[in-house]
């Protein structure tokens, strides 16, 4: 969870955003479905009932003889439970803490989702503040990611100082990720399990890092080893926005399209952005700019 906020003002936040929305039906009943229970689905779950007012249970992916259709709602937890769901339903599903590509893959299943990772577009315009709009950004793309996420790639196109750079051999890889540092101020990543998995992540960081280039992203997972900043959406986001989705879904049956969590925070590597010599901003400042460049064109209820 992010430190930079205290624990009490991130639920009062919550409590208070909850209080502006309409209580459901209490008939309503929510299941949750993990893979194994664990604090934060717990913990997530008791959140969504208390705020909605509604009864709801934490079940396992191997609970048996459950009927999934006496629920009103049914909310998937997690990329695996989202991959193994087999059971027969007419109960509208939900799936949160999933990637893109996996929503979009199952998409015949779902009501709604909500992306685990950011927009490529808004860690551009993170990157734009960090580092100066007039500055160049490379996206190393592969080959998967350009298929799941066409869109992105394509907002990032408009944009004349960002730099696609498609990337169909991971063979290829140091070759491109050279040729995108020398022509560009920082690289811009994306969320691709496969490009930046743990066997890469190590070359691509010091491969930029000795040209003084900065990584930004791919997700806030990736700070710790040595990207300088990353958006992410947090347990308390990604609660306020379900909380929206099942609120509208229940009692208006009006279900949001399945997309990016329009709520999140910033987090930076301190120690990263000195040795860049690099002067972070406050991240509220740099959260509240995002929000306002964004816009509304997130779907609410």
């Amino acid at each position: 969870m992010d430190a930079l906020k205290p624990l009490w003002h991130r639920k009062a936040i919550i409590v208070l955003w909850c209080s502006l929305l309409f209580s459901v039906t209490s008939i309503a009943d929510v299941a949750f479905v993990v893979r194994e229970r664990q604090p934060m689905a717990e913990q997530m779950a008791k959140t969504i009932a208390q705020s909605l007012q509604i009864p709801s249970q934490l079940l396992t992916l191997g609970d048996n003889q459950v009927d999934w259709s006496s629920f009103d709602a049914i909310v998937l937890l997690g990329e695996p439970v989202l991959d193994a769901w087999q059971a027969p339903t007419d109960s509208p599903i939900v799936a949160v803490f999933v990637s893109r590509e996996s929503a979009q893959r199952r998409s015949a299943l779902l009501k709604s989702a909500i992306y685990v990772e950011p927009p490529l577009s808004r860690q551009i315009a993170l990157s734009k503040i960090l580092l100066g709009f007039d500055v160049h950004l490379g996206v190393l793309v592969s080959d998967a990611f350009a298929v799941s996420a066409a869109d992105e790639v394509a907002k990032a196109r408009r944009d004349e100082l960002v730099n696609v750079y498609p990337l169909s051999d991971l063979n290829n890889l140091n070759r491109t990720l050279i040729e995108l540092l020398a022509d560009n101020q920082a690289l811009v990543g994306v969320y691709d399990s496969e490009l930046y998995s743990p066997n890469n992540i190590k070359n691509i960081l010091i491969t930029a890092y000795r040209q003084n280039r900065p990584l930004i992203g791919p997700s806030s997972a990736y700070i710790k080893a040595g990207s300088l900043a990353s958006t992410y959406s947090d347990l308390d986001d990604v609660s306020k926005r379900l909380i929206e989705i099942l609120s509208a879904g229940l009692k208006k049956k009006k279900w949001a399209k399945q997309d990016y969590n329009p709520y999140f925070q910033v987090r930076y590597n301190e120690q990263v952005g000195r040795s860049l010599n690099l002067s972070l901003p406050e991240v509220n400042d740099v959260v509240h700019a995002l929000t306002k460049a964004e816009g509304d064109h997130h779907e609410l209820p």
